[in-house]
């Protein structure tokens, strides 16, 4: 799970989501700081993917991109609650909150 640390989700609340997320992830859930998504004015932005079974590399794209590979998603507009929910649902039972999904195909709606 990456929670985008750029400077409009952090002065909307990122270094909250990050610290509920951290505290509250199981095992199974490699937590860490992403940069910046480029989806600024939509966040906090968390993007989880599935792991794949290798080493993550610290310089790959995927800490400041959305690579929309299978078992990607990404959520947007992020705090504390949200983001137990999908740690408690997504995470644990697989169940992706589809209310939470972000779709960047529709930020000028925002």
């Amino acid at each position: 799970m990456a929670v985008c640390k750029g400077p409009d989700c952090t002065m909307g609340g990122s270094d909250a989501v990050f610290a509920a997320a951290k505290a509250q992830a199981p095992g199974n859930c490699e937590v860490y700081r992403g940069g910046c998504f480029g989806l600024c004015h939509l966040g906090p932005n968390v993007v989880l993917r599935e792991d794949a079974g290798g080493k993550r590399d610290p310089f790959s794209r995927e800490d400041f991109e959305l690579m929309k590979t299978p078992g990607e998603t990404y959520y947007w507009r992020m705090d504390p609650a949200k983001v137990k929910r999908v740690l408690e649902r997504h995470v644990a039972h697989g169940e992706r909150q589809t209310d939470l999904v972000g779709d960047p195909a529709k930020e000028d709606e925002f």
